[in-house]
């Protein structure tokens, strides 16, 4: 056995358990907050609509170069917006105390978390569990850029999924910044 193998191994194994624990957190975050009334905040809407836009068009970029991965992405952010747009319209509000609260709807908000857990345990099933030479060639080639996350230029279908997530967070988060601006945000 090669000794610079082991901890390269061991940093390899660290950094997928970090990254594992980071999406396990985001997704509890996530569920967490699509159970319970949570307070407007106008903070956090812009952090997440700038973030959502960033990271989808870098989705969006990276597939760009391929026709059916194109279709698949305008496809993604098209379903992303229909689900914001309903989900913006089963939202509920409510004073409580002196603040306005939202509580978003629970089916819609589910099925687009489900959409992006689906999405990322298939993405490490193809990492780990296909260990054909096959595979590993097509790991090693696609190491680089948005492959570890989610683009995948052998499965141009696969980055439509993550823009619907995407799409859905930012158009999501605009509309209920536009709502947040028509109400009074505390009681005078």
């Amino acid at each position: 056995m090669n000794r610079k193998a082991g901890p390269l191994m061991n940093s390899q194994n660290l950094i997928i358990a970090l990254i594992g624990a980071f999406i396990v957190y985001r997704l509890y975050l996530r569920i967490r907050r699509n159970l319970g009334w949570q307070p407007l905040n106008s903070g956090r809407m812009k952090f997440v609509m700038t973030l959502s836009t960033v990271v989808g068009c870098l989705f969006l970029a990276a597939g760009a170069g391929h026709p059916v991965s194109l279709v698949s992405d305008l496809a993604g952010i098209a379903l992303g917006i229909a689900l914001a747009c309903l989900g913006a319209a089963a939202t509920r509000f409510e004073r409580r105390g002196v603040l306005w609260h939202y509580r978003p709807n629970t089916w819609i908000g589910g099925l687009v978390s489900v959409l992006f857990l689906g999405r990322i345990l298939f993405r490490i099933y193809e990492m780990t569990a296909l260990g054909s030479p096959d595979a590993a060639a097509h790991g090693a080639a696609a190491a680089g850029g948005l492959s570890a996350v989610g683009y995948d230029p052998s499965a141009p279908w696969s980055s439509g999924l993550m823009l619907i997530m995407f799409a859905y967070y930012t158009v999501y988060s605009a509309l209920l910044f536009r709502k947040m601006k028509n109400r009074p945000m505390s009681v005078r």
